[in-house]
């Protein structure tokens, strides 16, 4: 009997394109039909063999990208990182709105003290990045006295929303009216979505209400998979452009609505770091209350973005690994990044029981001190007795690279532009600075800086004549080293190009 194995071809598994299969197919039919030897693209039979071929690359495609969502670490769909991140028992950080005060001032002819309720409406004057005024609402009521008076009001960034007006505990004595928008019915199926209209959206507002006539509020979750059958909770996630989506149970994991039943939410829209703002930008009164002005405001910080997909694909397993306990350094710097709005931390110690992390915000934004006290009080409830824990901000560390007198020398080939050469060399500086490559306690030599700029198509030699930190002496060219607590970012940069066109 012949040896099958002998005259089988070996079979290629990693070929898995277009040209790949249509090989494959027309050496096996080679093989089979020897009579055939017909290659050329209007044979009906070369048709056959590209369709087939067409037909198990996109598939072949549609298997790898779904063996890629399987793992945390080549995962590209933000609901798949998501759903990693929910079984490690990690969740991400939302977007958190800007904060400041805003100074009230009547006007001499106000005999009357004015009361400018909660939820009262400031704005900023028109913005054209984000195609209208920033606006921000009192966070309590206040009075400003009349005759001149003034007085000074927190505001958050954000306005809620909602154009239609529903009645909770109607007839009762705590009957209230919320405005809502209205997301649509409930069609009875499990895991429904909704998306809110307005965007990006503080996630720790969100009200979600379901009926008409006497509706009941569900309450907003962590995670789905703590919940019963019955349960009236709803989760909320946020996509990287700001976009919020709530997702209801599957009556194993949370109740569903029930059929045609109407759904809505109350929620702020807001946000972002885009509400981190200067100081007096705050100039208008929304409602236009009379006698009454705004004199002055503050400026408004604390503002951040969403968690980003790359950040969560690198804190998720981190908060797995501390187990929700510090023990070691990093433990104390993995439970850090477990606070949303933490995007980097750096723990050291000089004693086992005295423990000070420094943290730094996303794009290496300065931390608030909310965000502080709330890294303390998690991670202090997780140290060993007798440990204690204090949180600084990180402090950002200037790099200047060349001086107005003295900048860095770029020798350009004859043949390159000289203006399109600074300006990859420029960007190349800054990217080495950004915060996306940045971190605590790094080092930057001046050797690296050298390699860096020496690469740029177009450079023929390179001279540094200053490499040095913002804070020190702004003399020669040295390694940059910053301490524990230290993150380098970009300082002034001078470049001039000798040579080229």
């Amino acid at each position: 009997m012949a040896d099958l194995n002998s005259s089988s071809p070996a079979i290629d598994y990693t070929s898995k394109d277009f040209e790949g299969f249509r090989q494959a197919m027309l050496a096996h039919a080679a093989r089979v039909y020897p009579e055939w030897s017909g290659r050329n693209t209007a044979d009906f039979g070369v048709l056959l063999v590209n369709l087939f071929a067409y037909m198990g690359d996109i598939l072949s495609y549609y298997q790898d990208a779904a063996a890629r969502e399987a793992f945390l670490e080549t995962a590209t769909l933000r609901s798949s990182v998501l759903s990693h991140a929910a079984t490690l028992g990690y969740s991400p950080a939302a977007a958190a709105p800007s904060t400041g005060t805003v100074t009230f001032v009547t006007d001499a002819t106000q005999t009357t003290d004015v009361l400018l309720p909660a939820g009262t409406q400031v704005t900023t004057a028109f913005i054209p990045a984000i195609d209208a005024p920033l606006t921000f609402e009192l966070d309590l009521d206040i009075t400003v006295p009349g005759r001149g008076g003034s007085a000074t009001a927190s505001v958050t960034e954000g306005a809620t929303a909602g154009a239609q007006p529903l009645t909770l505990n109607a007839g009762s004595p705590t009957e209230t009216i919320v405005m809502v928008d209205s997301l649509g019915a409930s069609n009875g199926t499990a895991s429904q979505e909704f998306t809110l209209p307005s965007s990006p959206a503080l996630l720790d507002s969100i009200r979600v209400f379901i009926g008409a006539d006497s509706p009941t509020e569900w309450h907003l979750a962590e995670s789905l998979l703590t919940a019963g059958p019955t349960d009236q909770v709803f989760t909320a996630s946020s996509s990287d452009n700001g976009v919020v989506t709530i997702t209801f149970g599957d009556s194993t994991l949370g109740a569903v609505p029930g059929l045609d039943v109407p759904v809505y939410a109350s929620y702020r829209a807001g946000g972002g770091v885009r509400g981190n703002i200067g100081a007096n930008l705050v100039i208008d009164i929304s409602q236009g209350i009379a006698g009454v002005y705004i004199a002055s405001s503050s400026a408004m910080a604390g503002g951040r973005e969403v968690e980003s997909t790359e950040s969560i694909r690198a804190n998720a397993p981190k908060a797995f690994r501390t187990q929700d306990r510090a023990v070691t350094l990093r433990d104390f710097e993995d439970l850090a990044l477990a606070v949303p709005g933490n995007a980097k931390a750096k723990a050291t110690g000089n004693h086992y029981s005295s423990i000070t992390i420094s943290i730094i915000g996303a794009d290496n934004a300065t931390p608030s001190e909310d965000q502080i006290t709330a890294t303390v009080r998690y991670v202090q409830d997780r140290t060993l007795t007798g440990v204690y824990v204090s949180v600084t901000a990180g402090t950002l560390v200037g790099v200047n690279i060349g001086s107005t007198g003295s900048p860095v020398v770029l020798g350009v080939y004859p043949n390159f532009r000289a203006s399109e050469v600074v300006l990859a060399a420029r960007k190349a500086l800054q990217d080495l600075l950004s915060s996306q490559r940045s971190s605590f306690g790094q080092r930057i030599p001046a050797s690296r800086i050298y390699a860096l700029l020496d690469g740029i198509p177009g450079v023929e030699y390179v001279v540094i004549p200053l490499l040095a930190r913002a804070d020190g002496p702004q003399t020669g060219t040295q390694d940059i080293i910053c301490r524990g607590w230290e993150i380098p970012v970009a300082g002034q940069i001078f470049i001039t190009a000798d040579g080229g066109q």
